[in-house]
């Protein structure tokens, strides 16, 4: 920790929400996604979302696999405002609102499957991965001492059902190995945060950022698999193509500015580790590409 012109200690801290969702779009890959903003900027956030929605005129629940297949007509005003979001989203609101997706390829020669008894034990896991490289990538930069972290998951995703005997220990595992990761990446040297998470389940239905991260990974899904042929789904996909594109360049000839804000990764490859040059099935769109 840093100290004053006295000694006395200046410990460098900041509190952030951080948004999460979960998608198995094939027997290959499960995602994991995480949209983080700081505390501060809760509120701009949420306007900037919100005023997509009055453009459109549209206040329901927005999920990217219940979007229509077409953007034209009043029943489709859902799909317009997924799109002014990700518009958005390019254009300014990741500056602060920063999302990662995790790929995990369930059929790499190096994935354990002995290691995950029950799916949830994978995607609690894989979420705790997730957050960690979160954290060292998009707040390392900012030397933290502590971070206090408000982790919101859509209740509906949630595996419990007690009533069957069948619990999914996410609210005590994700906690608890958060902080776990942080005193192992201490002890190792490393420059990592402590943490103190509190998680809380809600209902996505009454949440913006749960919603936008719900249209970010099902982007980020479309363009790792192609999984749909409803050109909604395939425009939004084709953005989150040319995103990763443009963050493939060279640093100097990126223009999008997504360095730090937009990140797509995989895990494991051959040998075991994360990898960068994540496949991606969709087609870009060279409409979309030659604004680059």
């Amino acid at each position: 920790m840093e100290r004053d012109l006295w000694g006395n200690t200046i410990e460098r801290k900041a509190s952030y929400w951080i948004f999460h969702d979960e998608s198995i779009p094939s027997k290959r890959w499960l995602l994991i996604g995480l949209l983080f903003v700081h505390a501060n900027h809760l509120d701009q956030v949420s306007k900037v979302l919100k005023r997509c929605r009055i453009e459109e005129n549209y206040y329901g629940e927005i999920h990217f696999s219940a979007l229509p297949k077409s953007f034209a007509g009043k029943g489709s005003a859902k799909a317009r405002v997924a799109r002014r979001w990700l518009q958005a989203y390019e254009q300014g609101l990741s500056d602060i609102a920063r999302f990662t997706a995790l790929a995990v390829d369930r059929h790499s020669p190096a994935f354990e499957h002995k290691r995950f008894a029950k799916e949830y034990h994978a995607y609690n896991r894989f979420t705790a991965m997730a957050l960690k490289a979160g954290i060292s990538w998009f707040l390392g930069p900012q030397n933290l001492d502590s971070v206090a972290i408000a982790f919101v998951s859509d209740a509906k995703d949630r595996m419990s059902r007690p009533d069957h005997g069948w619990v999914d220990n996410f609210e005590d595992y994700l906690p608890y190995r958060a902080q776990l990761d942080a005193f192992l990446s201490q002890t190792q040297g490393k420059r990592y945060p402590s943490v103190d998470i509190q998680l809380s389940l809600q209902d996505s239905a009454e949440n913006h950022l749960l919603q936008l991260c719900d249209v970010l990974l099902g982007a980020t899904q479309m363009a790792l698999v192609a999984g749909s042929t409803r050109p909604t789904k395939q425009e939004l996909g084709q953005m989150v193509v040319r995103w990763c594109r443009d963050l493939a360049q060279p640093t100097w000839k990126q223009k999008l500015s997504l360095i730090r804000k937009f990140n797509l990764w995989a895990f494991p490859d051959k040998e075991g580790k994360p990898y960068n040059s994540v496949p991606l099935q969709l087609e870009p769109n060279d409409n979309q590409l030659t604004l680059l």
